[in-house]
C-alpha cells in the first residue's frame, strides 16, 4: 500500500488536534517545526541569547497552556505562535524597562523631606490636578489607567484580569488618556 503524505495544512490541523488533546509528542513536533523561528523572533527583540532561550521556552509553555484558545478560522498556527512569542518578548522588555525606571525608596524618602515650601506647593497643585483629572474618568477608564500605570500591567494582562476583550481594553485606555490630556490642557490654560 502506498504511503499517502499529508499536505502542510492537513499536517498543521493534525498537530493542532493533537496539541489540544494534550499529546506530549505533539509538543516535541511543534518545537521541532517552529523552535528556531520563535527563538529568532525573540532574540531579535531582546538581543541576548540566554534571555531569548528562556523566553522561547516560556513561550512554548504558554502555547501548551493556551492551545485551546487557538482558532484556525482567525489565522494560521504559525502566525499564532509568532504572536505568542513576540508578546512574551515584549512583556519581558516592558518589565525590564519598568525595573530600570523604578526609583529607590530611599531617594523618594529623601526627596519627600528635602523639598522647600515652594516645591511642596507645586507638588500639591500637581497632585490636585491629577486627582481632578482621574475623577473625570468613568469607572472602567479609571480601572484600566490604575492597572496600567500604577500596577504596571500590560493591556493583555488587564484584558485577562477584567475578563474583557483586548480591543475593549485598548479603547478604554485610549479614551481615558484623551480625557486626561484634555483635563491637563484645561488646567494649564
Amino acid at each position: 500500500m502506498p504511503v499517502v503524505s499529508m499536505s502542510s495544512a492537513e499536517a498543521e490541523r493534525d498537530l493542532v488536534v493533537r496539541l489540544k488533546a494534550k499529546d506530549p509528542h505533539a509538543v516535541g513536533e511543534l518545537y521541532d517545526r517552529y523552535g528556531k523561528l520563535l527563538y529568532s523572533i525573540v532574540l531579535r527583540a531582546v538581543r541576548n541569547e540566554a534571555t531569548a532561550e528562556d523566553l522561547t521556552q516560556e513561550a512554548f509553555v504558554r502555547i501548551w497552556a493556551r492551545i485551546q484558545t487557538f482558532d484556525e478560522s482567525k489565522g494560521t498556527l504559525q502566525a499564532w505562535l509568532v504572536t505568542v512569542a513576540r508578546n512574551r518578548a515584549l512583556d519581558y522588555l516592558r518589565t525590564a524597562r519598568r525595573a530600570r525606571q523604578s526609583v529607590n525608596i530611599d531617594e523618594v524618602t529623601e526627596d519627600r523631606f528635602s523639598y522647600d515650601r515652594e516645591g511642596a506647593s507645586d507638588k500639591l497643585a500637581q497632585e490636585r490636578t491629577v486627582k481632578k483629572a482621574l475623577e473625570g474618568l468613568n469607572p472602567d477608564q479609571r480601572k484600566v489607567i490604575e492597572l496600567t500605570h500604577f500596577e504596571g500591567l500590560t493591556q493583555t494582562e488587564i484584558a485577562e484580569k477584567l475578563s474583557k476583550p483586548l480591543g475593549t481594553v485598548k479603547s478604554l485606555v485610549r479614551s481615558a488618556l484623551k480625557v486626561l490630556r484634555t483635563s491637563a490642557a484645561g488646567d494649564a490654560a
